[in-house]
């Protein structure tokens, strides 16, 4: 056994956070920060839901000053709920809000603009420990600073150097209040870099603790899906303090969802398994076992899906297809030759055992064998379908993360066989596993955002659902828009009050185009690119 990573306890206000403390759930307002009145109203809802933990956008004096209204107004109302500034930019505000919030998050890639984190940070740092403030070091995978895209590019890599200058300065000053985060749309990614970030900080003697979440989450089932796929794999091996689960949704909407996974995926003091080391696959970078092909499934290729219904577009398999190659885990201890045979695979059943259990099982597998196809088969008894989906969400996330697996069988005798299928075609796609429709990196929004991106979103999906092969980007503001969906195939960006800016991929195709045309324009971007298909009537 191993045990998982400890992080220090440090405070936010009156909130104890890290160490033995429970993961605390936050959220963010997507008032205007100027409009004191709401943004009270809102922090009451968002509180009175369960946020521990409040931030709020701070992009000008004039939000830091009404942030400070805020907080006193919540405090007057006995509400001690932390209260956090959301810096980008403009590290001069910093300071001025180290003054009004009970912690400050600045992001590495536009907080230093061409100056040393050696020479920027120390300032704030003493401005935040003599008013006894903390700090997020939060890192987006959307907003790398320059000088880390050219060495590293936008990988995890990168994010992790990103923040490991900024961590190495606040160890070097002792400034041990911080938390720090590796945020990114794309679930594997964001885990990825968690995972290398707790492991650089082992090797420097860091033990900060870490906020956890999957920006541009969206909205509905598939938000809740793809912040579990992206949350859940960390949590159960043993990191993650606080979560935020991003949806493009009112705030407290948010808290039910974080409050299920915590509650879903504790974290263990230790693992049957090492997250980083002695793995037939590397924890940091994803690479798909390439296994040998059969009856359709593995070869490298997309994962499949074992259903009794029978096989359509998304369905690929029946139980009848596969039973004659069946080989258990058991059984292939006993006897590795069984899968010698080209017509074999192994069957993973997870039955009473944790998803850990499972995963070190698959470890095992996979070191010694690298050729037979892997399907990994649940059987599920609950009845409500969203904790299902959850569920589900995050033990198949876990394992699907790092591309060894070939096929999914999962029975539910609560559920319809096309909604299991549905699910699982969910938790494939948030995985990068499998891609069957389109797909929206969608902000939750915030008080940066100049027009009604629900309303927006609703529109652009009615109006390009059938285009199953691409990914659309619907973002309030340009702090992290055009970085979170650098991988997506068109853009949609608020640029100021009732405009909006399109991409082409990273390409900015048109500038501030008024809200009402940009449907319009969008779908005329993807006609001229060949993009465009004509839904059926």
């Amino acid at each position: 056994m191993t045990e998982t990573y400890r992080s220090r306890s440090i405070s936010i206000g009156f909130l104890k956070l890290g160490g033995d403390q429970p993961v605390r759930i936050q959220s963010m307002t997507n008032t205007d920060t100027n409009d004191v009145e709401a943004s009270v109203v809102q922090c009451e809802r968002m509180i009175g839901a369960g946020a521990e933990m409040i931030r709020l956008t701070t992009q000008g004096q004039r939000e830091v000053e009404n942030l400070g209204k805020i907080k006193k107004a919540l405090r007057s109302k006995g509400f001690d709920t932390p209260v956090i500034a959301d810096i980008h930019f403009k590290p001069q505000l910093a300071l001025k809000a180290a003054r009004m919030a009970n912690k400050i998050r600045i992001n590495p890639g536009n907080y230093l603009k061409g100056k040393s984190v050696e020479t920027l940070l120390p300032e704030l740092l003493d401005t935040c420990r003599d008013h006894d403030v903390a700090i997020r070091i939060g890192v987006n995978h959307g907003s790398l600073d320059e000088s880390i895209l050219n060495e590293y590019g936008d990988s995890p890599a990168g994010m992790v150097e990103s923040a490991m200058q900024f961590l190495r300065v606040c160890t070097h000053r002792e400034f041990e209040n911080v938390v720090v985060s590796m945020k990114s749309s794309n679930p594997r990614v964001m885990v990825q870099s968690v995972r290398l970030l707790v492991s650089k900080m082992t090797d420097e003697g860091m033990s900060y603790p870490l906020h956890l979440g999957v920006t541009e989450a969206g909205d509905g089932i598939q938000g809740r899906i793809k912040s579990t796929v992206g949350m859940a794999p960390l949590l159960l091996e043993g990191m993650g303090d606080t979560i935020r689960v991003s949806l493009t949704e009112s705030p407290e909407e948010e808290m039910p969802v974080a409050k299920k996974i915590v509650e879903l995926f504790r974290k263990p003091s230790h693992l049957p398994y090492h997250p980083f080391l002695s793995l037939a696959w590397d924890p940091f970078s994803f690479r798909r076992r390439k296994s040998r092909a059969f009856a359709g499934i593995g070869n490298g290729g997309k994962v499949k899906i074992i259903s009794n219904t029978p096989p359509d577009a998304n369905n690929d398999l029946t139980p009848e297809d596969i039973i004659t190659g069946a080989v258990t885990y058991e059984n292939w201890q006993q006897n590795p030759e069984l899968l010698e045979a080209e017509d074999r695979f192994l069957l993973l059943e997870q039955g009473f055992h944790s998803i850990q259990e499972v995963k070190y099982r698959l470890n095992l597998f996979c070191s010694r064998n690298q050729e037979s196809p892997v399907i990994v088969k649940t059987i599920k008894s609950t009845k409500d379908p969203e904790l299902f989906s959850l569920q589900l969400a995050g033990e198949l996330g876990s394992l699907l993360v790092d591309g060894t697996i070939d096929a999914v069988q999962v029975e539910n005798p609560h559920m319809e066989d096309h909604f299991i299928n549905d699910t699982v075609l969910m938790i494939l796609q948030a995985a990068g596993a499998r891609i069957s429709k389109t797909e929206y990196i969608a902000c939750p929004s915030c008080g940066r955002t100049h027009f009604d991106i629900l309303s927006r979103l609703k529109e652009i999906r009615e109006a390009t659902s059938h285009l199953t092969s691409l990914k659309i980007g619907v973002m309030g503001c340009i702090v992290n828009g055009p970085g979170e969906m650098a991988d997506a195939h068109y853009g949609y960006v608020g640029a100021g009050p009732g405009r909006v800016t399109l991409y082409k991929g990273k390409d900015l195709i048109r500038k501030n185009i008024p809200e009402k045309e940009a449907l319009a324009a969008l779908i005329d971007l993807m006609k001229k690119e060949g993009d465009w298909i004509e839904p059926r009537q």
